[in-house]
């Protein structure tokens, strides 16, 4: 008995057809049977690319990264990629250029040059874009209080293989810091450590005022010489932070930061990211060294589905044991031992052992949620938004607990 049906081959058609995106033509061939094994193999062919294409570096399958950016003037931006998986990345040498407010793209006009694109399993980098053929560079340096943030991908902004990563195109220039003029700033509210001190005395007028992006970034500079000087005439052990291949456990399932949000689980309302500075863009500690933060995502106005992160907690990293009680860290200002950061200990494991130092930068949750507000205008901001920043605070302020990339 003949198992052949002419609807069975138009079938196999509509399926090939379907997923490759190939229309084929409807004549018939010489021979029924001898189309439809032809058909068959091509279909089995498209399948079998799928699941080959699944098995690349792709958030759908696990796969983690960090992305840090630096830009180094004339529009050339350095990238410290960190590979957290066990399979290797190779970007594609395209991206998008985007507002971080509102997600507009910025117009292109030419090539982007990239290097450094591949990274073996567990390794670290840096890849460097030239944006000065492809955007008005000058445009990007002007002082705006936004950034900009890139979306790069390794298989063509495919879900799950497309990357953002934040950068500030304002250049530090590097005058005297006694000259600032600051008009009518905010009061900062900058919290004393255990022992009751502030900022070493020196650094003290990097932190004082709110004089937003561009003032920031006037001062950058000098403080960092300041620093520089400072860490270079001590006697004392001074370590710097690393950044381990680590991950925030997600949130118990009976977690509910809000009651009112159901679309997704409850852990996307928070995010983590590696970051040098703070909310008002100060750097957190010395040069080259960053915190994984953990922020409660919050709506816009007038955008719903878009979000901007309120940072909670900012986390820490050193090797265990470089972590004796007479070596010392650089931390918002302070140098402060290990002895002294006792207090700020959340978690360790045979190599390392973190910090969250978040009461060195403020002291008072509602104090700080209305100083992000001041400046973040376009954010929506309720009394149930507000109680979402409050359970998420209380949830990881007693549950936070990191694992090795890559297990369960």
């Amino acid at each position: 008995m003949n198992a052949y049906q002419p609807e069975n081959l138009r079938n196999i058609q509509d399926i090939f057809e379907a997923r490759t995106g190939v229309i084929l033509p409807r004549r018939q061939a010489a021979h029924p049977v001898i189309r439809m094994a032809l058909l068959i193999a091509a279909l089995l062919l498209c399948l079998s690319a799928t699941v080959y294409a699944y098995r690349e570096f792709t958030a759908l399958d696990g796969d983690d990264l960090a992305l840090t950016a630096a830009y180094a003037g004339n529009g050339v931006v350095n990238i410290t990629v960190e590979n957290r998986s066990d399979k290797a990345l190779r970007f594609q040498p395209q991206l998008k250029l985007l507002r971080w407010s509102t997600g507009e793209a910025v117009r292109q006009t030419g090539d982007v040059q990239m290097t450094g694109t591949d990274y073996a399993p567990h390794s670290r980098g840096i890849m460097t874009i030239d944006l000065s053929q492809a955007y008005d560079v000058a445009l990007l340096e002007e002082p705006i209080r936004d950034w900009y943030f890139f979306v790069l991908t390794n298989g063509s902004f495919l879900f799950g293989q497309d990357w953002t990563c934040s950068v500030n195109f304002s250049l530090p220039v590097s005058p005297a810091p006694q000259t600032a003029s600051i008009s009518e700033p905010d009061v900062v509210q900058i919290a004393p450590s255990e022992e009751g001190r502030g900022p070493e005395e020196e650094l003290a007028w990097y932190f004082e005022g709110n004089g937003g992006l561009a003032w920031r970034d006037s001062q950058n500079g000098a403080y960092i010489q300041q620093v520089r000087e400072l860490l270079d005439g001590l006697e004392e052990r001074v370590v710097s932070s690393v950044s381990p291949a680590l991950v925030l456990e997600d949130p118990a399932e009976d977690a509910v930061f809000d009651p009112g949000f159901t679309a997704e689980p409850q852990r996307v309302l928070t995010g983590l990211h590696v970051h040098p500075v703070d909310w008002d863009f100060r750097l957190l500690a010395a040069e080259g060294e960053n915190a994984q933060i953990l922020s409660v995502m919050l709506p816009l106005r007038d955008y719903a589905d878009t979000y901007r992160d309120l940072p909670l907690f900012y986390y820490f990293f050193y090797e265990k044991a470089a972590a004796t009680e007479e070596a010392h860290v650089f931390l918002y200002g302070r140098l402060l031992s290990f002895r002294e950061l006792e207090d700020y200990r959340v978690w360790e494991n045979e190599n390392y052992v973190c910090y969250e130092v978040h009461s060195l930068i403020y002291s008072d949750l509602e104090a700080h949620t209305d100083q992000w507000l001041r400046a973040n205008p376009d954010v929506l901001m309720d009394n149930a938004l507000r109680q979402r920043v409050r359970n998420v605070y209380e949830h990881f302020s007693e549950n936070a607990r990191f694992r090795p990339v890559g297990t369960d």
